[in-house]
C-alpha cells in the first residue's frame, strides 16, 4: 500500500464523518498500516549498503587506475633508461672495437719489429762471439811471434858474442848477427803494437757484446709485454661480447616494458569507463536513497502523529514509558547534583577517552561511575513495559551510551563480533538514529532503524526516545529499542 493509499484509507462502510470510535478504529488501522512502511527502513538500509559499496568500490578502481598510472610512468622511466643504457652500450661496444683494432694492429707491427729486433740482436751477438775467438786467436799467435822474437833476439847475442871471439874473421858473422838483432827488436815493438791494438779491440768487441746481450734480453721481454698486451687485449674481446650481449638484453627489456606500457594504457581506458558508468550509478543510487530518506521521514512523522493524538496508539504506552524513565533519570542526576555526588561540568563531560584493547572501541568519561550506578535500577524495568521491547538505556547528546541494560554489558571477549553484539555499554553510537535520539529536545521522538549486531547482521528496530533535561540543560535521551 502507498502513502497515497494510507491517506486516502477509510475504515470500511465509512462515511464523510466518524465518531470517536470510528476516527479511534481508523487511527489504529493506519497505525498498523505505517509500522508495515518500517520494511522501507531495510530497504533503505540495503540501497546505503549498495551505495557504499558502489562508492567503495570506486574509490577501489580509483586507486587501481592510479596505480596503473604510475605503473606507466615507472616503465616509461625504465624505457628511457634503458634506450640511453642502450645507446650507451652501442657506443662502447663500437669503440671498443676501433680501440681494439688499432692497438691489435700497432701490437701486430710492433711484435713483427720486435721480433726482427731480437733476431738481429742474436745474429750481432753471434758475429761478436766469432770475432772474440778470432781476436783471441790472433793474440795467441801475436804472443807466439813475441816469443820467436825473443829467440831470434837471443840467437843475435849470442852470434855477436862469438863474432867477437873471432875475430877479424868472424867481423862478417857480426854483420849478420847486428842486422838479425835488429830485426828482432822491431819484430818485438810490433808484436807489442799488435799486441795493444788487438787487448783494445777484445774490449771494445766486449763491450759491444754486453749491450747485444742487453737488447736481446729487453727485445725478449718486449715479446713477453706484447703477449702480455695480447692477453689484454683478448680480455678486451670478451669484455667487448659481453657488452654486445647486454645491447641484447637491453633490447629484451625494452620489448616488454613497452607491451606493458600498452596493456597498461588499455587497461586505464576500460578503468576510466568503468568510473563513468559508476558515477552515473552513484548519482542514481544517491538519489534513490535520498528518495527513501524523505519516504521514511514522511512515515516517522505520521507515526509521531499518531503518537501524539488524543487516541491510544499501540506505541503510546512505549511512548510514556519512555517519557517516564527519562524523567526518572533526570531527577536522580540532580539528586547527584545536590549532594555533590558529581559536579555539573563533570555530569556534561564529553571527553571520551578510549579503553585500550576495546574492540568495538569502548570510552570512559567522569559521569560513566556515577551512570553504572544510577541508571541500572531505572532501565532494567523499563525492559518489562512491553515484550518487544528489547533494550532501554540513557544517550548524551553526542550518541554515548555509558552504562546499557545488564543483557548487553557483558565483559569484552577477543572476538570483536561477539563483543559487537553482547558488549554495547560505554560505546558511541554517532549514526543517524543514536544522534537524533541524544539530540531531539521535541516530547518523544519515534524512529525506525537497522540495528547492527555485528558479523553483516542487522535487526530492524523502532526507536522510541524522550529527551533528558538536567537544570534547564539538555544532557541526552532515553532510547527505547522495540522489535519490530
Amino acid at each position: 500500500m502507498t502513502l497515497v493509499n494510507i491517506a486516502n484509507a477509510r475504515p470500511p462502510g465509512a462515511a464523510d464523518t466518524m465518531d470517536g470510535d470510528k476516527a479511534a478504529e481508523f487511527i489504529h488501522g493506519l497505525s498498523d498500516r505505517i509500522d508495515q512502511l518500517g520494511e522501507i527502513v531495510d530497504i533503505a538500509g540495503s540501497v546505503n549498503d549498495v551505495v557504499r559499496s558502489v562508492f567503495s568500490k570506486a574509490a577501489r578502481i580509483n586507486d587501481v587506475a592510479v596505480a596503473a598510472e604510475q605503473m606507466i610512468q615507472a616503465n616509461e622511466t625504465i624505457s628511457a633508461s634503458a634506450e640511453r643504457a642502450q645507446g650507451s652500450a652501442v657506443a662502447v661496444r663500437e669503440g671498443l672495437s676501433v680501440a681494439t683494432g688499432a692497438i691489435r694492429e700497432g701490437l701486430n707491427g710492433a711484435r713483427t719489429n720486435v721480433a726482427t729486433l731480437a733476431e738481429a740482436a742474436t745474429r750481432f751477438s753471434s758475429i761478436l762471439e766469432e770475432a772474440t775467438e778470432t781476436v783471441q786467436r790472433v793474440s795467441e799467435s801475436s804472443a807466439s811471434i813475441n816469443s820467436v822474437a825473443r829467440e831470434i833476439q837471443l840467437i843475435s847475442i849470442n852470434a855477436g858474442v862469438e863474432a867477437a871471439r873471432s875475430g877479424a874473421a868472424g867481423r862478417g858473422f857480426a854483420v849478420i848477427a847486428n842486422a838479425v838483432k835488429d830485426l828482432a827488436e822491431q819484430t818485438r815493438a810490433a808484436t807489442a803494437e799488435n799486441a795493444r791494438q788487438l787487448t783494445a779491440l777484445a774490449e771494445t768487441i766486449e763491450r759491444l757484446a754486453r749491450q747485444s746481450r742487453d737488447s736481446e734480453e729487453k727485445a725478449r721481454a718486449a715479446t713477453a709485454h706484447n703477449e702480455t698486451i695480447s692477453e689484454r687485449l683478448a680480455a678486451f674481446d670478451e669484455f667487448g661480447r659481453r657488452v654486445h650481449r647486454l645491447v641484447e638484453d637491453i633490447d629484451g627489456v625494452t620489448a616488454p616494458v613497452n607491451e606493458n606500457i600498452r596493456v597498461c594504457g588499455n587497461v586505464i581506458d576500460q578503468l576510466d569507463s568503468v568510473l563513468a558508468d559508476m558515477d552515473a550509478s552513484k548519482a542514481s543510487y544517491a538519489d534513490a536513497s535520498r528518495r527513501i530518506d524523505c519516504l521514511v521521514k514522511t512515515s516517522q512523522d505520521l507515526v509521531e502523529y499518531i503518537a501524539g493524538s488524543a487516541v491510544q496508539a499501540k506505541d503510546s504506552r512505549l511512548i510514556t514509558a519512555a517519557q517516564e524513565t527519562a524523567a526518572a533519570i533526570a531527577a536522580v542526576f540532580e539528586k547527584a547534583l545536590t549532594d555533590g555526588s558529581i559536579s555539573l561540568e563533570a555530569l556534561f563531560d564529553t571527553d571520551y577517552r578510549p579503553i585500550p584493547g576495546s574492540n568495538p572501541l569502548q570510552h570512559l568519561t567522569r559521569f560513566t561511575t556515577l551512570t553504572d550506578r544510577l541508571l541500572p535500577a531505572l532501565q532494567e524495568p523499563a525492559l518489562q513495559v512491553d515484550p518487544r521491547i528489547v533494550f532501554c538505556a540513557a544517550v548524551d547528546r553526542n550518541g554515548y551510551l555509558p552504562t546499557h541494560n545488564r543483557v548487553f554489558s557483558k565483559p569484552l571477549s577477543p572476538d570483536p563480533v561477539w563483543n559487537t553484539a553482547n558488549c554495547r555499554n560505554r560505546r558511541i553510537f554517532n549514526d543517524r538514529t543514536g544522534l537524533s535520539a541524544g539530540q531531539n529536545t521535541k516530547r518523544f521522538l519515534v524512529q525506525t532503524y537497522r540495528r547492527d549486531m555485528g558479523g553483516g547482521i542487522f535487526a530492524l528496530m523502532k526507536d522510541v526516545s524522550a529527551p533528558i533535561r538536567v537544570r534547564g540543560r539538555h544532557w541526552g535521551g532515553l532510547r527505547i529499542g522495540v522489535k519490530v
